[in-house]
């Protein structure tokens, strides 16, 4: 039985492996979303203070602030699903954790009943032994 046990918790250990695997590259996803939101608000700052300075008027940067808005939302709106992914992708961990260890605890007391059935094979072996001499020598004394 625990052989038979091994093969279907290797899988569920894979599963569970390959989920963390999955959760660690959406954190890294996300860690690299936050890096682009982060680099973008720094140029629009720069841009600004850029145009602070300038005595020139920049009609661009109408259009630049209205691009680097938008493409904010879609870097909030990005995070926003890989955190959504990510939780998704824990609760299924849990599940794929809960799974391996029911099968480990079935296989840990398979292994013990066969532990306490070659124990008591040994036992009865050594009592049959026991038996038979104690026969052998109760028929030398009767004779």
């Amino acid at each position: 039985m625990a052989k038979s046990l091994s093969g279907i918790i290797r899988l569920h250990k894979w599963q569970v492996d390959e989920k963390r695997r999955q959760i660690t590259e959406l954190e890294v996803m996300k860690e690299e979303l936050e890096k682009k939101l982060e680099k973008l608000l720094t140029d629009l700052a720069s841009e600004q203070e850029n145009l602070a300075k300038s005595n020139v008027i920049d009609i661009n940067y109408a259009n630049y602030a209205s691009s680097v808005m938008s493409r904010r939302e879609n870097l909030v709106a990005s995070m926003t699903e890989i955190d959504v992914s990510i939780e998704n992708m824990k609760d299924e961990l849990a599940d794929c954790f809960k799974e391996l260890k029911k099968y480990e605890i079935v296989e840990q007391r398979a292994l013990e009943r066969e532990k306490e059935e070659q124990k008591k094979r040994e036992q009865d072996r050594l009592d049959e032994i026991s038996l038979n001499l104690y026969r052998e020598n109760h028929k030398r004394s009767s004779s």
